[in-house]
């Protein structure tokens, strides 16, 4: 019998409020305009939205609280008929905002997180006890996440994935070694492959991330995406589309990319599921919004000769 749960994810969601079509940079002291406005769920909500749009029966563990922001959260999972199984709501405000001003195709973010240390402290915790009894076939998880967590979800037979989540500022007390030693798949951008490896050169970086994982994956943004798996390498082109929003965009990728990997697809295979995933998803606010529906990545698939994997047992409640 196949697990109840493909993805097992632990993170804190936020609301993600997004300007698009900005002309200029904002300047202290002068206001400026944006075409667009977008406000939805976003941070590790993005990949478990994404993996419930296309078809991955998904275990999401987050805490929210009673401010409006937790309440938009809230709202966000009954939109997206997203499982609530492993939702925790505290009878206290738990803002997370994070707003990102969108220029020219790249974008850059204005955070605030309430009581981080604590709410992180808290929410491992529950991830750790929810991770030694949930029945899930794989673990997706940050680079500067829980190790703990990672080895549990390897004793239970999961395999692993982590994304890189840290841009030129990534760092870690332990070596490359040591932060993949329980991964199956590393996911980074380019950006982040080079503050890891010290490589500027995106094939030179593969390389030695893949030293340390079996199936490593260089997000390229608009030149699409490059892998590495055993001695298969495989590189996909973008798709072009129409530039709205690019916040979330490579959590989009990354459950196209699991779907392919977890249904037992090749490198390539799952590498163009992710573009499509993650080009689709800069078309429309958010990490996900804009991420297909898994009937219509199905049609898209197959006009690329790729046959998706049959769904296993659907969970009561499922949209599809």
């Amino acid at each position: 019998m196949s697990a109840p749960f493909d993805l097992l994810v632990a993170g804190r969601p936020s609301v993600d409020v997004m300007f698009s079509g900005l002309h200029e940079w904002p300047a202290l002291g002068k206001d400026i305009e944006a075409d667009g406005l977008g406000v939805c769920a976003g941070t590790s909500f993005n990949t478990p939205a994404a993996a419930n749009r296309i078809g991955l029966r998904v275990a999401y563990v987050a805490t929210i609280g009673n401010d409006v922001w937790s309440r938009i959260i809230r709202d966000e999972f009954e939109a997206e008929r997203l499982p609530t199984d492993f939702l925790e709501v505290e009878g206290r405000p738990l803002p997370g905002i994070s707003v990102a001003l969108n220029l020219d195709g790249d974008r850059g973010f204005v955070t605030h997180w309430g009581s981080g240390d604590t709410y992180d402290a808290q929410l491992d915790a529950r991830a750790l006890e929810i991770a030694t009894r949930v029945d899930a076939r794989h673990l997706h998880g940050y680079v500067d996440g829980a190790p703990q967590l990672e080895a549990i979800a390897r004793s239970r037979g999961m395999t692993v994935s982590l994304d890189a989540w840290g841009g030129p500022g990534w760092s870690s007390p332990r070596s490359l070694a040591e932060v993949l030693a329980e991964a199956d798949v590393l996911f980074a951008n380019e950006t982040e492959a080079a503050a890891m490896t010290g490589e500027d050169d995106p094939e030179r970086a593969l390389g030695r991330l893949a030293a340390h994982c079996g199936c490593v994956v260089i997000k390229r943004g608009a030149a699409g995406a490059l892998g590495l798996a055993g001695d298969e390498m495989r590189a996909v082109p973008a798709e072009p589309v129409q530039v709205v929003d690019t916040t979330g965009a490579g959590d989009s990728f990354n459950a196209g990319f699991l779907l392919g990997w977890l249904g037992g697809l090749g490198l390539e295979e799952s590498l163009t599921l992710g573009v499509i995933c993650g080009s689709r998803a800069v078309g429309d606010f958010g990490g996900y919004r804009g991420c297909p529906r898994e009937p219509e990545l199905r049609a898209i698939a197959a006009s690329r000769g790729i046959a998706l994997p049959s769904r296993g047992p659907v969970p009561e409640g499922d949209p599809t």
